[in-house]
């Protein structure tokens, strides 16, 4: 059963829990809303005991399988929580997912979150019957066309109004980034407080620093200019930027390398790869670099970086964010594959 998220907590209220949910996509703020959403719920249906296990080499299938089956410590309901860095699942995975859901604890609730999913995987016999059992939910990215509604229903939300012009500004400073654009209004909440918005007030308040150095640093990163990328990042922090802002932009153009080598190995020219990916023109030098200079496992290394700088920044593992955000970039940058493991 598909859901979007807006029915998340209906469903709870209508149907009750389910055994799995799977949350997939790209856009990282409505990913977690959608993921908060389904705690919020759970909680509220009893699952007060939550076990999270994030996707790495060690992960053991047998080991989440023993958890989901076992009794809570406390004896109370428990919500397990997979985070999947891709969506691969081997053959011992299928199986035991597939066997579990035959016979689910009903004492036990799975939230499973995965990047986008591409229709040679939805489409698998495997996949359409666990969809049958599960309630699935893509988080689709917004069109540009989309954002200033999105815009003006958030900061309605934080209990303001914005003129059309404001709202035209915003999106344009934060250029797609729904995470930057409500920790943006929010700022805007607290400064002003309740009330009306022009443009004026995003003037005085919104920086495009960040989102022009955001993208850049992306790039310069790509490119192999580590001294230039370095000196960005300190920028950026020293501006007050919040490291999950930067990751959101790496990761966003890391999976779309990805995605473009693998095709590139399978024969596609890079001037298709191009256009089918809709890179502009003014970024197409710096991405025809990529793709000549980059290997599959180095983007995968930082890939597997950019996992634990996310999971560092939320306080979910050791880690310092900043430092790996720096060997992010010395990674993209060509310098020797070293373990992916930050420094803390």
């Amino acid at each position: 059963m598909n859901l979007r998220t807006d029915q998340i907590k209906p469903h709870f209220e209508r149907q009750g829990p389910q055994a799995l949910y799977i949350v997939s996509g790209e856009e990282p703020l409505l990913m977690q809303e959608a993921c908060d959403a389904i705690r919020a719920s759970a909680r509220a249906s009893g699952y007060l005991e939550r076990e999270v296990y994030a996707s790495d080499a060690h992960i053991s299938w047998p080991a989440i399988f023993e958890a989901a089956n076992s009794l809570s410590l406390f004896g109370e309901r428990k919500l397990i929580e997979l985070r999947l860095d891709k969506v691969k699942f081997d053959d011992s995975a299928k199986k035991i997912l597939s066997s579990y859901l035959e016979r689910p604890n009903p004492d036990t609730l799975l939230l499973m979150i995965l990047p986008k999913l591409e229709k040679a995987f939805s489409t698998t016999k495997w996949f359409q019957s666990i969809e049958q059992k599960a309630i699935v939910i893509q988080v689709w990215p917004l069109e540009t066309k989309d954002l200033p509604r999105w815009i003006d229903t958030r900061i309605r939300q934080a209990g303001m109004q914005a003129s059309r012009e404001a709202i035209a500004l915003l999106a344009e400073r934060v250029e797609g980034n729904l995470l930057a654009a409500a920790q943006e209004i929010e700022k805007l909440r607290l400064l002003n407080g309740a009330g009306h918005l022009d443009a004026a007030a995003i003037e005085s308040t919104v920086s495009d620093h960040a989102r022009y150095n955001l993208f850049d640093l992306v790039d310069q990163s790509l490119e192999g200019n580590a001294e230039t990328a370095l000196k960005m990042l300190h920028f950026c922090r020293a501006s007050g930027e919040e490291p999950l802002i930067l990751l959101w932009a790496f990761v966003k153009e890391l999976r779309a390398l990805y995605a473009m080598l693998e095709q590139q190995q399978r024969g596609t020219p890079p001037a298709k790869l191009l256009q089918d990916f809709r890179i502009w023109n003014k970024r197409k030098p710096t991405i025809e670099k990529a793709l000549n200079k980059q290997s599959l496992l180095r983007v995968e290394t930082a890939l597997s970086i950019s996992s634990q700088i996310d999971r560092a920044a939320k306080g979910q593992a050791a880690g310092n964010a900043w430092q790996g955000l720096t060997a992010l970039i010395m990674v993209l940058a060509g310098h020797p594959l070293t373990s992916p493991e930050i420094p803390g």
